[in-house]
C-alpha cells in the first residue's frame, strides 16, 4: 500500500511540473516568426512593428535602450541584434523552442526566450499584442 502511496504522490507531483511549464501562445509563435521573416529580408520597419521601443539591450559596447529613430536609422544596430541577417540567427529565431521565465529580473515583462548561441531574444505581450521587447548577450 505504501509503495502505490508513493508511486501516486510521484505522479502527482511529476503531472504538476509538466503542466506549471506554459506552452507558448499560437499569436507569440506567429509573431516570432514574422520576426524571423523580417530579420531574414533585412526590413528594420517591419521588425520596428514587431518590436516594442524603446529596446532594451544589454551587450558588449552598446547602449542599454535602442530607440525607434535609432534602430531604424543606424545599420549597425540591425547588424548588432541580428548579425546581418544571418542564416543562423534567422532559422534561430523561426524554429528554436521558445522558453518560458516566470520572472526576468533583467526584462521584467518579458517573460519568453529564445536562445541563439548565447543571443537571447525576449518577448512579451504589449498592447494584446506579442513584440520582440529585448535582447541579451550572454556571451560577453
Amino acid at each position: 500500500m505504501r509503495r502505490i502511496l508513493l508511486a501516486m504522490a510521484f505522479l502527482g507531483a511529476a503531472s504538476l511540473a509538466l503542466a506549471a511549464t506554459p506552452t507558448p501562445p499560437p499569436e507569440l509563435e506567429a509573431a516570432r516568426k514574422a520576426l524571423a521573416a523580417a530579420v531574414k529580408a533585412q526590413d528594420r520597419k517591419a521588425i520596428v512593428a514587431l518590436s516594442r521601443f524603446p529596446l532594451a539591450f544589454s551587450g558588449y559596447e552598446m547602449p542599454d535602450q535602442i530607440a525607434e529613430a535609432d534602430f531604424l536609422s543606424d545599420p549597425d544596430l540591425f547588424s548588432g541584434l541580428f548579425f546581418q541577417g544571418d542564416d543562423q540567427i534567422v532559422a534561430c529565431l523561426a524554429t528554436t523552442p521558445l522558453d518560458y521565465q516566470e520572472e526576468n529580473p533583467d526584462f521584467p515583462g518579458s517573460p519568453w526566450v529564445i536562445g541563439c548561441d548565447g543571443n537571447l531574444y525576449y518577448f512579451g505581450e504589449v498592447d494584446s499584442a506579442w513584440r520582440f521587447t529585448s535582447y541579451m548577450n550572454v556571451n560577453e
